[in-house]
């Protein structure tokens, strides 16, 4: 695929110009939106402001929904399935951190600024360009920076979204911060389950060997522990929180523990599940006490292959742009596109590092490019009018 014609066209160089004469505009925006704190689950400020952007970007139908994402659309020409683009607003980081953003050179460093403030002030710059480059599109772009991608959030905002668009779009490009030249195709499942043991538990003293929640809770993770499973399609479980017990000399009633199992393979993926909830039964059941399973993250496995058309069209946009592709299995927003048969790709803004640390930071440097590779993958999938 060549998009040699596409980059020449006027209206497109016109947009793609733009793009180059605005970047301290656009660095500016990210910090803005980097400095709202916007927590999974807390998003309703930041949601706020990129509404506000929405609206002066005179997009049609813009609104919050039902999952707290911000949505809007740009009209195309007519005459065919559009294109879904998404950024989401959500970071790791609670409430009270401090996501001042500090600049050393060339590099913004805060809390979120790669993860996912930059992507999502390169959406709306994207909409700017086009706007400025007066670039017609076929079919209509349906945008949306959207809630709960990280964590506990599992994909809520896109997974709304999608449900809601995906009759009317051909693809999701889903965008993130950092790894400029990657490009994501191929989702990462996982199910993660809260499990809560409970026995009768005691005094320590007075009351022992009574069940305790702990002491099977302690023989669960052991079994856990011992699973093989495949490397090859890649598979992994962890036991990421534990909490239990009161006192030093009190057995415990009550114990639980959060655990993640992951895969590229959806076959894989729910047999280590049915090998780690045997473990769970049969520990509680050996230990004298109780289970309780709580469903806490559900995120579908899925891909499209390299040689699929929108894969193709973003490697192309790459090759234009001078970037060295590579692409990664990744759990993002893309999940949720191509867990219901949507094509979906994810593709980044720029460059960085330590993202959900501290002392997060990207590089401001290769962001004009990044939001050209947004532009134009966006572009070439919804066509040129």
């Amino acid at each position: 695929m060549d998009l040699t014609g596409l980059t020449l066209e006027p209206a497109v160089v016109k947009a793609l110009r733009w793009i180059d004469t605005h970047v301290e505009p656009i660095v500016e925006e990210a910090i803005r939106i980097c400095e709202i704190p916007a927590p999974t689950f807390e998003e309703a400020e930041r949601a706020a402001y990129v509404k506000g952007r929405f609206e002066q970007l005179a997009l049609a139908d813009v609104t919050i929904d039902r999952a707290g994402n911000v949505r809007g659309r740009r009209p195309g020409a007519g005459g065919g399935l559009g294109v879904a683009v998404g950024a989401h607003l959500d970071t790791v980081f609670p409430k009270g951190t401090d996501v001042r953003v500090k600049r050393d050179g060339s590099r913004l460093l805060a809390p979120g600024i790669g993860d996912n403030s930059v992507a999502v002030a390169s959406l709306l710059a994207m909409v700017e360009a086009l706007d400025a480059g007066g670039v017609r599109t076929v079919g209509d772009l349906y945008l949306t920076c959207n809630t709960g991608e990280e964590g506990l959030g599992d994909l809520k905002g896109m997974k709304v979204f999608v449900a809601d668009v995906k009759d009317r779009v051909k693809a999701l490009v889903a965008l993130e911060g950092m790894k400029i030249n990657r490009i994501i195709h191929t989702a990462v499942g996982s199910r993660r389950y809260k499990i809560t043991f409970t026995a009768r538990g005691g005094h320590s003293w007075g009351h022992f060997p009574s069940p305790s929640a702990i002491h099977i809770l302690g023989r669960a993770i052991a079994d856990i522990s011992r699973l093989e499973v495949p490397s090859d399609p890649k598979t992994t479980y962890n036991v990421g929180v534990v909490h239990g017990g009161t006192t030093v000399n009190t057995i415990a009633s009550q114990a639980e523990m959060l655990v993640d199992m992951r895969s590229v393979d959806i076959r894989s993926l729910a047999d280590l599940e049915r090998r780690i909830l045997g473990i769970i039964e049969r520990t509680a059941k050996e230990g004298d006490g109780k289970a309780t399973l709580d469903l806490v993250g559900d995120r579908p496995a899925g891909s499209i292959p390299g040689t699929h058309p929108v894969v193709e069209t973003c490697k192309a946009v790459h090759r234009a742009l001078g970037l060295q592709t590579f692409t990664e299995a990744s759990s993002t927003d893309v999940n949720a596109a191509l867990g219901v048969g949507l094509p979906g790709v994810c593709i980044s803004i720029t460059e960085g590092a330590n993202e959900h640390r501290l002392d997060e930071y990207i590089e401001t440097g290769p962001i004009p490019t990044g939001i050209k590779n947004v532009l134009l993958a966006t572009v070439a999938l919804a066509g040129k009018a």
